[in-house]
């Protein structure tokens, strides 16, 4: 963001309430809460699980919500640099498969024990599952003296955004001029990030991506969700009716 800035770039925080159309089927920016519009030739929906909120406006596939639960350490030196990845019997016999980063700033990240559920329109609520952090503390214990004698700096849950068929959404939606996606990335969201978005400004600047072949990922690939199963604004959980959210 700081390079695109010194190019002239602006960094808005603002809710996006409506997307604006133009006098043709093209869009022509989108409208703030606060009853601004916001000007635009291109608009890219890259909400990761909450891109499900723009079914309203755009004919879009469903994005689910799968919760993960993670844990960082101050580990320092204590563990060496690479990454770590297991697979646990817990005493219930369920299977878990935790993986540990240790990152360059001395702390350890470790995460575990996913689960399905609505996910609330405001990041700011979303929370561990009850007995989540107590499983994933005791996994943890058990699979490393080094956690186990560690101080916990955070924990944390997250919410990862799949598909149907577990590919992510990348491309132009149809029927809908300066409209674009690019979401449904699972784990796989911060790795991909870059070419995601290299691809995604090929696509937008030339009107097609020249180093990634977008076409298995075509938006189009999926039907639309229909804006009517998804729970009214009362509720504070966005959640499509009669689906549970899967991270199958």
């Amino acid at each position: 963001m700081r390079a695109a800035k010194m190019h002239g770039a602006v960094l808005r925080h603002d809710t996006v309430v409506d997307l604006v159309r133009g006098p043709s089927v093209a869009l022509r920016g989108v409208a703030l809460a606060s009853g601004e519009i916001v000007e635009a030739d291109a608009v890219v929906i890259a909400m990761g699980s909450w891109s499900i909120l723009a079914a309203r406006w755009l004919s879009l596939p469903a994005v689910w919500g799968c919760k993960g639960h993670s844990l960082v350490f101050e580990t320092g030196e204590t563990i060496p640099a690479e990454a770590l990845f297991l697979a646990c019997r817990e005493a219930s016999g369920e299977i878990l498969t935790p993986e540990l980063f240790p990152r360059a700033d001395g702390t350890t990240w470790v995460c575990a024990i996913s689960t399905a559920g609505p996910v609330p329109v405001d990041p700011a609520d979303v929370a561990p599952d009850k007995g989540a952090r107590a499983r994933l503390e005791a996994l943890c214990r058990n699979i490393s003296p080094a956690l186990a004698a560690a101080p916990i700096k955070a924990r944390q849950a997250c919410f990862r955004p799949v598909t149907e068929d577990g590919l992510p959404l990348i491309g132009a939606v149809a029927g809908i001029g300066g409209a674009y996606v690019a979401t449904g990335h699972s784990v796989w969201g911060m790795l991909n990030a870059p070419a995601t978005g290299e691809a995604m400004s090929e696509l937008i600047l030339d009107g097609a991506a020249h180093r990634v072949d977008l076409a298995p990922f075509a938006p189009g690939r999926l039907p639309p969700l229909d804006p009517a199963r998804l729970r009214g604004p009362s509720d504070p959980r966005v959640s499509p009716t009669n689906r549970a959210a899967s991270g199958a």
